[in-house]
């Protein structure tokens, strides 16, 4: 039967083409048309390109024709036909991306054309140009401008570089400045304004600022910052100075060092390195000390933090800030967010693991945020090849890439209408070796030997490790540059006997031979899985493998297990864990985000887990011959002596890093700190109160090692400082901290503040502060001091407590005397034995100075302060 369709619908297009010869005769002479105007435009022959258009544009086409060579001053052309439509023998439509260009600028246009067929040759009746007009440069240095002078200073906020006797290279931009290379003997101060940033840059380098000596700068700027923040003394003894071959060369190699990190963008046409002209203040300083090596200060008044210093050799943002407002300076920020939306993703991706080869098409629907939207923004991984990008109506489009931050711009022929949707497809492949996730593991063993039962060591092969993991960090799609929530169908095929498992619902499956569908496994040589979200995501991941079904539940929420090759296990009762987690964190939490959770353990080099929406997976370590699992070493978040603790941590993150995620790094507490927090909470729940001495001891000794490193909203900046850190901080001390609120409000109304901040932020980014409003507003309490000792700075409470015990009225009271040395607002648990029994009381703590009387009936013996520890710092 469907052989028999097939050849039907063949007969029916072979006929239509045989009927309507003229149609595809035109579409054949469109492309000479075109060619003639590009040939016309090469050669600078205004007449040969006037003999394609009509005699009542002729004038109008004289003279861009003209403006273009003579005004602009562009010395040659590319036309690249985007799309066309044959609307008859004798009318065509056509678009066309025009790009001119001369030695140091392009222009790049859409033009649409209307054409008519006249004495069978194509004429063009109406040309417009659609859209924006694109201006890029190409900057070169050296240029023919260079001098030696006196003295070169440049100062910006934090920052300032001074030269003597140096050498400049000026860029080959005409009529404005852009760029300059600095070659001598100069110095680097650079001191933050930001008190932490401060004392992170002390940690580093036990300074709290940089000095250096310099031998070159490279600088990129606007005019204005140029006029305002770079002062030349020029020399009068070398004004016609002629730089060396050498001295050239050593421009030319600092120059191609760092011109491609900073404004530039690869082209779609002609496949050109690009450069964007910096605006405002904007300024990227890159400098090479003697000591320091070579940085990068960045300044961008169009993002929240607009100052970035970067270090080169480890890849590492050493600071990055928002410096003071002068006063009656106003602060400008631009966000892709408020612009657009994507709404909708149809992405259909084959991935063969034993090249690692990736190929995908991804149709995104997005929503415009702003009247006439003519660009997008996406995030995509640069070892991906882009084959092309089409409009709705299948036109190509005009896109660029800035591969360093891995970041896609695709820009349409037409702008869009502001709230309504329109979509783009993008077609893509490339090897792809799926990234190593850094959050939620703990490191493995790297050598593979034990000391067996018999006290031998024995050496062995590593296992195979048979699965495949693409997440965010892999960018294996265009994502989303900021936090947008979507739907999406996915599609996934894979070598057969491999499985996908993904985020939303399994819908389809299918064997296939080549193209063709078929039922016998002995037949399969591929598989397609395919998936759809039934609730917005915050991104999209699937893993492949060799997967056992494990069983599910579907008593309310349907709770898949797997399990892959190299796990020979079944961990019974991990359905029923599930369930119970579950149902712990829809009590306390709301409900469950997602219509369903799969289990998904992997046989991986690291212990931990990944939490993408509606599957988590658990890595699960190699076991010896003996039965023997190797252990990681010290971990700051490992609780892995809590068989439950990893499914609970992952199970959490549904709700805290999926169904609610953060705004900026400051608030990726939001996500890693509350996930911990919920696994702890349920431990305890599951194991007694008794574990949380064992785990909030952990806890506050790991907070106490590494808490110098920052306050917990540096976020993911404290992994670049030491991973450690970031554990430490984010997940241990934000446990503690939101403990601590806990016993500050209730335990009821602390989960009433949970859920109703979950309720308002279901499906989008929050930010610390929208967490402070939700408590606030429902406590009705001021808490801005504790949220500023526990989460904004990195210094700990040091508190010195005396107590004494006196008879009074026939029973006894407890005084309790206790000194800050900074205030922080925290639950002080004091614990004691009275009549044989134990015994914890709270009090709040909330002045550097105060006292307490606790009254007893019976004589208290063995007096505890902060006895589980749930208070980091020192106690004295």
């Amino acid at each position: 039967m469907k052989n028999r369709l097939i050849s039907s619908l063949f007969l029916f297009l072979l006929l239509a083409f045989i009927l309507h010869p003229a149609l595809h005769s035109a579409e054949q002479n469109l492309n000479d048309v075109i060619l003639r105007i590009q040939n016309s435009i090469t050669q600078k022959d205004v007449t040969a390109y006037l003999e394609n258009f009509s005699d009542e544009i002729k004038a109008v086409e004289e003279l861009n024709f003209n403006d273009k060579f003579d005004l602009f001053g562009m010395e040659r052309a590319a036309l690249f036909k985007t799309g066309e439509t044959v609307l008859s023998e004798n009318e065509a439509e056509v678009y066309i991306h025009a790009l001119f260009q001369n030695s140091y600028s392009v222009i790049i246009e859409t033009w649409h054309l209307s054409l008519l067929k006249l004495d069978d040759l194509w004429q063009v009746q109406e040309k417009n140009i659609v859209g924006n007009i694109t201006s890029l440069y190409m900057v070169q240095i050296p240029s023919n401008r260079a001098e030696r002078v006196e003295s070169v200073e440049i100062e910006h906020e934090d920052i300032k570089l001074s030269f003597k006797n140096a050498l400049l290279f000026y860029d080959n931009i005409p009529e404005l400045e852009t760029a300059l290379v600095i070659i001598g003997k100069g110095d680097v101060h650079f001191s933050p304004s930001d008190s932490i940033e401060k004392h992170l840059l002390k940690l580093s380098y036990k300074k709290d600022f940089l000095k250096d000596e310099l031998t070159y700068a490279y600088l990129r700027f606007s005019d204005q910052f140029f006029r305002n923040n770079i002062k030349i003394v020029k020399n009068s003894d070398d004004i016609d100075y002629q730089p060396t071959q050498k001295e050239t060369s050593e421009a030319h190699s600092i120059f191609s060092r760092h011109y491609p990190r900073s404004f530039t963008v690869e082209n779609s046409l002609n496949k050109e390195l690009l450069s964007t002209l910096p605006q405002s203040d904007e300024a990227v300083i890159g400098f090479k000390g003697k000591k320091l090596g070579i940085f990068t200060y960045i300044y961008s008044p169009f993002t929240n933090e607009e100052i970035n210093l970067y270090r080169w050799k480890d890849k590492k943002i050493i600071n990055i800030y928002s410096p003071d407002s002068k006063e009656g300076e106003k602060r400008l920020f631009l966000s892709f967010a408020r612009m657009f939306e994507v709404k909708n993703y149809q992405i259909d991706v084959s991935f063969e693991p034993e090249k690692s080869f990736l190929s995908g098409k991804a149709k995104i629907e997005v929503e415009p945020k702003v009247d006439s939207l003519d660009r997008l923004k996406f995030k995509l991984n640069p070892k991906l090849h882009i084959l092309r990008i089409t409009d709705e109506e299948g036109r190509a489009l005009f896109y660029s890439q800035d591969r360093l931050r891995e970041t896609l711009y695709v820009y349409f022929i037409r702008p869009s209408t502001k709230n309504k949707t329109c979509s783009i497809e993008i077609y893509y492949r490339g090897k792809l070796v799926p990234p190593e996730l850094v959050a939620d593991v703990i490191a493995g063993p790297q050598v593979y030997s034990w000391k067996g039962r018999f006290g031998v060591y024995i050496k062995f092969l590593p296992p195979d490790y048979e699965t495949y993991l693409f997440s965010r960090s892999a960018i294996w799609y265009p994502a989303p540059s900021e936090n947008d929530y979507f739907r999406a169908r996915l599609k996934v095929t894979v070598p057969f006997p491999f499985q996908c498992i993904s985020n939303g619902e399994l819908i389809e499956e299918t064997l296939l031979r080549d193209t063709e569908e078929v039922e016998d496994r002995a037949d399969a040589k591929s598989a397609a899985f395919v998936f759809e979200t039934k609730h917005p995501v915050k991104y999209l991941s699937f893993i492949v493998g060799k997967f056992t079904n494990a069983g599910e539940d579907t008593e309310s929420l349907p709770i898949r297990h797997f399990y892959s090759s190299g796990i020979d296990f079944m961990r019974r009762g991990i359905l029923q864990e599930a369930k119970n987690i579950v149902r712990f964190y829809e009590e306390r939490f709301g409900p469950y985000p997602y219509g369903k959770l799969s289990v998904v353990r992997r046989l991986w080099i690291t212990t931990g887990g990944h939490s993408p929406a509606s599957f988590i997976i658990l890595n699960e370590l190699f076991q010896v011959q003996d039965g023997t699992v190797l252990v990681p070493g010290r971990s700051p978040v490992d609780l892995s002596r809590w068989k439950e603790y990893f499914i609970a941590h992952e199970i959490a993150h549904q709700w805290w890093g999926q169904a609610v995620t953060w705004k900026t790094y400051h608030d990726h507490w939001l996500s890693e700190g509350l996930a911990q927090f919920g696994a702890v909470q349920y431990l305890r729940q599951k194991h007694g109160d008794e574990v949380l001495e064992t785990i909030f001891g952990k806890f506050s000794r790991w907070t106490e090692k590494k808490s110098k490193w920052g306050p917990i909203i540096l976020g993911g900046r404290l992994t670049l400082q030491d991973p450690l850190a970031y554990q430490a901080i984010i997940y241990n001390k934000t446990t503690l901290a939101l403990n601590m609120l806990m016993d500050l409000l209730g335990e009821e109304s602390f989960y009433q503040v949970l859920k109703e901040f979950f309720r308002r932020h279901k499906y989008s980014a929050a930010s610390t502060q929208d967490f402070i409003q939700t408590i606030e507003e429902i406590s009705g309490k001021n808490l801005d001091v504790f949220f500023q000792g526990w989460f904004g700075s990195y210094s700990l409470p040091e508190v010195n407590v005396s107590h004494s015990v006196k008879k009074a009225n026939g029973g006894y009271t407890l005084s309790l005397k206790i000194d800050q040395r900074e205030a922080f607002i925290f639950p002080l648990w004091i614990e004691w034995i009275e009549n044989g029994e134990k015994v914890k009381k709270m009090v709040i703590v909330d002045e550097v100075n105060e006292e307490f009387e606790i009254k007893l009936e019976g004589k208290p013996t063995k007096i505890k302060i902060n006895p589980n520890s749930a208070v980091p710092g020192k106690f004295h």
